[in-house]
């Protein structure tokens, strides 16, 4: 099965998200994300034994913000392309990197290391993956219609968990299944939930 840990956004985000996206996705042939499907990924996993599960959902539920961390409240803002707009292979939303949040991706990083997964050596870049860009085409009509966009600022989450994702690939794009729920605000004797079954700002240097 192929993991990855991320933090869910709230409604009126996701229709924000799909306000932008009806409005700049014309202007390029792109492979669209759907906004359900958006999130802000702490950690990608990869593929992970089934029979290690129980493993890593252990290690997980360990993680909590320290008391003097202030809850989560994650801003979105800003338009971006990765590596950079010369030679675009993504699309992105920024998501505000906070000291909290950078806070819980390295413990989520560090709950993980034992079990053989390498910590990240790169700068952790929040954001929302809104689209990958497969071929060398021209963006000059996408960039444009970004400069007529009456805002870039997308909403606020302020989440007090994240969830193990399970990622299947088909036809029609990735399906994506909580595998667990975990608390990170520090409370005793909380533990991780079994998800049901069913599917100063800071932001980067190449952004709108």
């Amino acid at each position: 099965m192929r993991l990855f840990v991320a933090l869910e956004l709230n409604p009126k985000v996701i229709a924000n998200l799909t306000e932008l996206v009806c409005r700049v996705r014309p202007y390029a042939p792109l492979r669209w994300v759907n906004p359900q499907n958006m999130h802000v990924t702490l950690k990608y996993v990869g593929d992970w034994q089934v029979n290690r599960l129980d493993e890593l959902i252990h290690n997980l539920s360990e993680v909590r913000l320290p008391a003097s961390e202030p809850v989560l409240n994650i801003p979105l803002a800003g338009l971006g392309f990765f590596p950079n707009a010369r030679s675009p292979r993504v699309f992105w939303a920024g998501a505000e990197n906070t000291t909290a949040l950078r806070q819980l991706h390295s413990r989520v990083d560090s709950a993980l290391q034992p079990l053989g997964l390498a910590p990240e050596v790169r700068p952790y870049q929040p954001h929302l993956t809104l689209a990958r860009i497969a071929e060398d085409i021209s963006l000059d009509d996408l960039y444009r219609a970004i400069e007529d966009l009456p805002t870039r600022e997308f909403g606020l989450i302020n989440p007090d968990q994240f969830v193990l994702f399970e990622s299947s690939v088909t036809p029609a794009g990735p399906i994506y299944r909580k595998v667990a729920e975990f608390t990170f605000v520090p409370q005793i004797g909380e533990t991780a939930s079994p998800a049901a079954t069913q599917p100063s700002r800071s932001f980067f240097a190449a952004r709108y």
